[in-house]
């Protein structure tokens, strides 16, 4: 599977626009493709009709380990599925503060699909945090789409950096590719723009450019890739364009990529496939002693982490479990009491009730 990640830290460049035709249109070539939307604003599942409201799972329980990946795939099309995001992700970065692991929690989400798919294309939020970061672990391959402006000139040298921190971080190298974007061939601004990324860049851009072009903005107001809104139109034009490049470095990238498995075995995060990673939370003031336990612990009491998520003040514990049935409490300010979050469970010995998960 080619992972490829879309990313950029600035709003309006095409970064989804791209994300979602690029899918469309491989798929469209007998490709099995997974879109990822990972930005809170849930815009790649919007440009093509479908929100976190459509789905009951999201990307956000997928990656706190609540649930399997598979369990939020989403078909769209024939080849083309999508993992929705909404604005609960944005959470993310505070619920995993301080957690062992957390760059790497999209890579572990797609252990056991990645022999599903032909191409992983993740759409990344504008902003270079923890997603982000996610994002780029797990990719082997990141297009950066430019639009011809001063601000996306000045950021590409930082976001460059950004990526080469990762790179050290993981281990691997990524191969990343410049896409120029909303060029408007007849002004002399944009044509200056495009020599200079490829007289900076030389070897990293793309041959194909992504010319402005209204019908793109009508197709992704409608929810429609524009493989489906207007074949006649020059989005239609370059989209296709640029599935065909991608899809013509197959042979020399198929050596080059690697598999999620041998990343995480580096990293010493692979899980045995008995083993999942579970987020329990609970909402209580931060002026409490929250802890938890259970069988998974021995009835032990293990304090729980605070953090502040829109507002609320949330504690919360990553466990790694095996399969199997547990019961469990939490312990508030000496105070034991059930999970108010999970309606599973089981009367305890003491004529009270424990929490059950079951995995």
């Amino acid at each position: 599977m080619r992972k490829i990640a879309l990313v950029n830290q600035k709003g309006g460049c095409g970064k989804t626009t791209t994300a979602i035709n690029l899918a469309y249109f491989l798929a469209g070539e007998g490709k099995k493709v997974l879109l990822i939307d990972l930005d809170p604003q849930g815009h790649a599942g919007l440009g093509l009709n479908v929100t976190g409201d459509h789905a009951e799972k999201t990307i956000y329980e997928v990656l706190l380990s609540e649930i399997p990946i598979s369990e939020a795939i989403l078909t769209l099309e024939e080849n083309l599925d999508i993992v929705l995001s909404d604005v609960v992700l944005s959470a993310f970065e505070q619920v995993m503060a301080g957690g062992q692991g957390r760059e790497y929690k999209l890579a572990q989400s797609l252990v056991d699909i990645e022999n599903n798919y032909d191409y992983l294309i993740i759409d990344s939020p504008p902003s270079v945090g923890l997603l982000t970061f996610n994002a780029l672990v797990a990719a082997e391959e990141v297009i950066i789409p430019v639009d011809p402006s001063f601000f996306s000139l000045q950021g590409l040298g930082k976001l460059l950096e950004t990526i080469q921190i990762i790179e050290e971080k993981v281990g691997h190298e990524l191969s990343i590719k410049i896409l120029a974007t909303s060029i408007d061939r007849r002004t002399r601004f944009c044509k200056g723009v495009v020599e200079t990324l490829r007289a900076r860049f030389p070897g990293s851009c793309f041959e194909t450019i992504i010319n402005t072009c209204t019908k793109l903005r009508e197709a992704a107001s409608l929810g429609e890739a524009i493989a489906v809104y207007d074949k006649n139109s020059a989005g239609y034009r370059d989209y296709l364009n640029l599935a065909t490049e991608i899809l013509s470095e197959e042979t020399e990238r198929k050596d080059k990529g690697f598999s999620i498995g041998s990343l995480l075995e580096t990293a010493g995060l692979l899980k045995s496939p008995m083993e999942r990673e579970i987020v329990f939370r609970l909402e209580a003031p931060e002026s409490a002693t929250v802890q938890i336990a259970g069988d998974f612990n021995n009835w032990v009491p293990e304090s729980l982490d605070f953090v502040e998520s829109e507002g609320r003040p949330l504690w919360h514990k990553t466990l790694s479990l095996g399969q199997g049935l547990y019961e469990y409490k939490y312990l508030v300010d000496g105070r034991w009491i059930p999970d108010p979050a999970n309606e599973e469970t089981a009367e305890d010995a003491y004529g009270g009730v424990n929490s059950v998960i079951s995995l």
